[in-house]
Protein backbone atom coordinates (compact mmCIF):
# COMPACT_ATOMS: atom_id res chain seq x y z
CA UNK A 1 0.00 0.00 0.00
CA UNK A 2 1.47 3.52 -1.09
CA UNK A 3 1.99 5.67 1.83
CA UNK A 4 -0.29 8.08 2.20
CA UNK A 5 1.25 12.56 2.62
CA UNK A 6 -0.57 15.67 3.48
CA UNK A 7 0.44 18.29 2.12
CA UNK A 8 -0.13 21.80 4.26
CA UNK A 9 0.92 24.87 2.46
CA UNK A 10 -1.67 28.11 1.87
CA UNK A 11 -0.19 28.44 -1.96
CA UNK A 12 -2.13 26.61 -4.13
CA UNK A 13 0.67 26.98 -6.88
CA UNK A 14 3.11 24.88 -3.61
CA UNK A 15 0.22 22.42 -3.33
CA UNK A 16 -0.76 21.55 -6.77
CA UNK A 17 3.61 21.44 -7.40
CA UNK A 18 4.14 18.82 -4.43
CA UNK A 19 0.55 16.80 -4.97
CA UNK A 20 2.32 16.08 -8.37
CA UNK A 21 5.82 15.32 -7.76
CA UNK A 22 4.43 13.18 -4.86
CA UNK A 23 1.95 11.06 -7.08
CA UNK A 24 4.34 10.79 -9.53
CA UNK A 25 6.77 8.93 -7.17
CA UNK A 26 4.00 6.46 -6.26
CA UNK A 27 2.53 8.26 -3.19
CA UNK A 28 -1.34 8.73 -2.17
CA UNK A 29 -1.75 13.12 -1.14
CA UNK A 30 -4.09 14.52 0.02
CA UNK A 31 -3.86 18.69 0.50
CA UNK A 32 -4.89 21.40 2.87
CA UNK A 33 -4.74 25.45 2.76
CA UNK A 34 -4.31 26.22 6.41
CA UNK A 35 -3.85 24.39 10.01
CA UNK A 36 -7.23 24.32 10.93
CA UNK A 37 -8.26 21.94 7.50
CA UNK A 38 -5.38 20.28 7.99
CA UNK A 39 -6.15 19.07 11.47
CA UNK A 40 -9.47 17.98 10.28
CA UNK A 41 -7.66 15.95 7.69
CA UNK A 42 -5.11 14.38 10.05
CA UNK A 43 -7.58 13.12 12.22
CA UNK A 44 -9.62 11.58 9.40
CA UNK A 45 -6.49 9.98 6.93
CA UNK A 46 -3.96 9.44 9.97
CA UNK A 47 -1.33 10.58 7.17
CA UNK A 48 2.01 8.87 7.25
CA UNK A 49 3.94 12.04 7.01
CA UNK A 50 2.86 15.74 6.87
CA UNK A 51 4.60 18.19 4.54
CA UNK A 52 3.98 21.47 6.72
CA UNK A 53 4.30 25.17 5.81
CA UNK A 54 5.02 27.59 8.90
CA UNK A 55 3.33 30.68 7.46
CA UNK A 56 -0.62 30.33 6.77
CA UNK A 57 -3.73 31.77 7.93
CA UNK A 58 -6.63 30.65 10.49
CA UNK A 59 -3.79 28.19 12.25
CA UNK A 60 0.10 28.56 11.71
CA UNK A 61 1.96 25.46 10.71
CA UNK A 62 3.73 26.15 14.18
CA UNK A 63 -0.05 25.96 15.88
CA UNK A 64 -0.49 23.09 14.30
CA UNK A 65 2.40 21.23 14.74
CA UNK A 66 2.20 21.87 18.53
CA UNK A 67 -1.36 21.27 18.46
CA UNK A 68 -0.28 17.43 16.88
CA UNK A 69 2.85 17.50 19.64
CA UNK A 70 -0.08 17.50 22.64
CA UNK A 71 -2.07 14.83 21.44
CA UNK A 72 -0.88 11.77 22.00
CA UNK A 73 -2.32 9.52 18.64
CA UNK A 74 -0.91 12.33 16.12
CA UNK A 75 2.70 13.19 17.97
CA UNK A 76 4.23 10.24 16.28
CA UNK A 77 3.37 11.69 12.37
CA UNK A 78 6.58 12.68 10.90
CA UNK A 79 6.76 16.42 9.59
CA UNK A 80 9.19 17.86 7.38
CA UNK A 81 8.65 21.91 7.40
CA UNK A 82 8.48 23.57 3.73
CA UNK A 83 8.84 27.18 4.44
CA UNK A 84 10.61 30.32 3.00
CA UNK A 85 10.40 31.84 6.39
CA UNK A 86 13.68 32.99 8.41
CA UNK A 87 13.82 31.22 11.78
CA UNK A 88 11.90 28.26 10.69
CA UNK A 89 14.43 26.07 12.60
CA UNK A 90 13.50 27.25 15.99
CA UNK A 91 9.70 27.78 15.12
CA UNK A 92 8.89 23.38 16.07
CA UNK A 93 9.83 22.15 19.30
CA UNK A 94 12.51 19.20 18.35
CA UNK A 95 14.57 18.89 15.37
CA UNK A 96 12.35 18.57 12.18
CA UNK A 97 14.02 18.09 8.62
CA UNK A 98 13.85 21.51 6.87
CA UNK A 99 13.80 22.58 3.01
CA UNK A 100 13.76 25.56 1.62
CA UNK A 101 11.49 27.26 -1.31
CA UNK A 102 12.12 26.30 -4.10
CA UNK A 103 12.38 23.19 -3.22
CA UNK A 104 14.98 20.97 -3.99
CA UNK A 105 12.97 18.00 -5.52
CA UNK A 106 15.80 15.11 -5.27
CA UNK A 107 16.42 16.20 -1.42
CA UNK A 108 12.78 15.57 -0.51
CA UNK A 109 12.36 12.74 -1.99
CA UNK A 110 14.95 11.01 -0.75
CA UNK A 111 14.09 12.75 2.86
CA UNK A 112 10.56 11.52 2.69
CA UNK A 113 11.73 7.91 1.38
CA UNK A 114 14.18 8.02 4.38
CA UNK A 115 11.12 9.16 7.04
CA UNK A 116 8.45 6.28 6.29
CA UNK A 117 10.35 3.59 5.94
Amino acid sequence: MAARILVVDDEEDVRGFLCSLLEDNGYVVDTAEDGNRAWRAIEEQRPDLILLDLMMPEQTGTGLYRRMHDHKGLREIPVIVISGLAGRNVAVGKAVPVFDKPIDEDGLLKKISEMIA
